[in-house]
């Protein structure tokens, strides 16, 4: 039996932790500034020829990514909000928030909403602390209309997908299979690697119940239509041809690809395993693992699948998401890619566990560590959690840029700098900022007048040329 002193102690700490990760995002987006990189070309693309020319162009010459395109041709720059970058992180951290509640609200249906609430800031956390790139994840407009955006709404679309099968036939049911199908429409037109990892979910779970179930599924199938064509439209794109035509000399091996694939996943899980607190958060994860899938569980069905079987699936999925990088481009996954990763990982790992622990419930093996031995479970979960936090990059970025005053430092001067491109001239000199810090910035324009950054820069702006100056002092205007 849980004693009710410990429990209201966990859950004190589970806030704690959640707002230790999303209270600095809050913060530092107020400090949030568009990047040089693409935020810009993507404005002046869209303010020059017009939103729906702009989406012409992109699919037409680089890209086929039809929905991330248009929310960065819609970006407050389009629309002259320049402050409105400062909203988008702590938009994108609630987002995610919002979308992890909704799944577990899902699977814990049977649980209170305390528990449910606990569940998602263990999970928000353990994203936020294991993040690879804090940046693309929350901060850079660019990245998130590609990463961050269809994984938001993957994660939604999957609670979306369970409530279905609860609702009774009529209306709402038939706007709940619309709106998943929009769901699907939108992140598989967002990017290439949620692209993957939803059609080849949706497809599994199709095939299992098609093979194991002998269950015909008209939302399952509607969904896959949906997908197929959607990434069809995403890669027939003349601009995709483009765009991948670089790496071309590294990349097309399958057998070597697959393999570099499975090892990089085996690395990061392990990195994974020993870097965040997922295993002392599974031992205390157990007890209430094993009421979702007892007998009388409103929820026992979803974990009723073969616990091997999902074991290989899941591997093999996480291991599909890295396989286009190693395929397409000859090389290990960005750091944006693996932020993603590690966001089904994690959410797979307890739906996993939960799978396995009702195997064992069955079989009459029942898991009780927590309950034998909870001191030393507690004991362990603390040690490993501080140590969790102290070695993470991306907590460490997160308060180092906030504290430190950089951010505010970064956030007057690029300020100063907006004010100074408004200004009528044909060229505008500017000084380097004197702080870059991690969390916030991308890149900056370039001493090259001609580079792209800087051209797509002082096209928004109206100028004719843009001038990185490193001998204009921090008061030269």
């Amino acid at each position: 039996m849980k004693h009710p002193l410990i429990d209201r102690l966990a859950t004190v700490i589970v806030i704690l932790l959640f707002l230790l990760a999303y209270v600095p995002l809050l913060l530092l987006s107020l400090h949030n500034h568009p990047s040089a990189a693409d935020d810009y070309c993507f404005a002046d693309t869209a303010v020059r020829y017009g939103f729906w020319q702009a989406q012409k162009f992109y699919y037409d010459g680089w890209t086929g990514r039809y929905f991330s395109n248009m929310l960065v041709h819609g970006s407050p720059l389009v629309w002259g909000w320049y402050d409105g970058y400062r909203f988008i992180p702590a938009l994108m951290a609630t987002a995610l928030a919002g979308s992890i509640y909704a799944l577990a609200s899902e699977f814990l249906r049977g649980e209170s909403l305390k528990s449910r609430l606990v569940a998602t800031g263990v999970l928000f956390f353990l994203v936020v602390i294991a993040l690879q790139s804090t940046v693309e994840a929350f901060f850079w407009t660019a990245a998130i209309a590609t990463y961050t955006v269809p994984t938001i709404l993957t994660i939604y679309l999957l609670a979306v997908i369970i409530r279905w099968y609860r609702l009774q036939a009529g209306p709402m049911k038939w706007i709940t299979a619309l709106w998943a199908g929009f769901l699907v429409f939108a992140s598989v037109g967002s990017g290439e690697t949620n692209l993957i990892l939803l059609i080849l979910l949706l497809l599994t779970i199709v095939g299992y119940r098609l093979v194991f179930l002998r269950r015909f599924d008209p939302l399952l199938i509607w969904l896959v239509l949906v997908a197929l064509v959607s990434a069809w439209l995403l890669f027939r794109a003349p601009g995709n041809a483009i765009r991948m035509g670089s790496n071309q000399a590294k990349a097309g091996e399958l057998v070597k690809s697959v393999g570099l694939s499975f090892f990089w996943l085996a690395r990061s899980m392990a990195e994974w395993l020993i870097k965040t607190p997922i295993i002392p958060f599974s031992l205390l994860f157990i007890p209430v693992a094993r009421r979702l899938v007892r007998h009388g569980s409103s929820v026992r069905e979803l974990f009723l699948l073969p616990a091997g079987l999902l074991t290989i699936v899941y591997l093999g999925l996480l291991a599909a998401t890295i396989f286009p990088s190693y395929y397409g481009l000859g090389i290990p996954p960005f750091a944006r890619t693996m932020n993603i990763l590690f966001v089904f990982f994690a959410l797979g790992w307890f739906y996993v566990l939960t799978v396995w622990v009702g195997w064992l419930d069955r079989r009459g093996r029942s898991l009780t560590l927590v309950q034998k031995w909870p001191a030393p479970v507690w004991l362990l979960t603390g040690i490993w959690l501080l140590g969790s936090i102290v070695f993470s990059k991306s907590i460490n970025q997160l308060y180092t840029d906030w504290l430190s005053g950089h951010a505010a430092t970064y956030d007057r001067e690029m300020t100063e700098r907006h004010r100074q491109l408004m200004t009528s001239a044909d060229t505008v000199r500017l000084r380097p900022i004197s702080v870059y810090p991690p969390t916030l910035f991308v890149e900056d324009i370039k001493p090259d007048r001609t580079h792209w950054w800087n051209r797509c820069q002082s096209g928004y702006y109206g100028h004719k040329v843009l001038v990185l100056d490193s001998t204009l002092t921090a008061t030269a205007n």
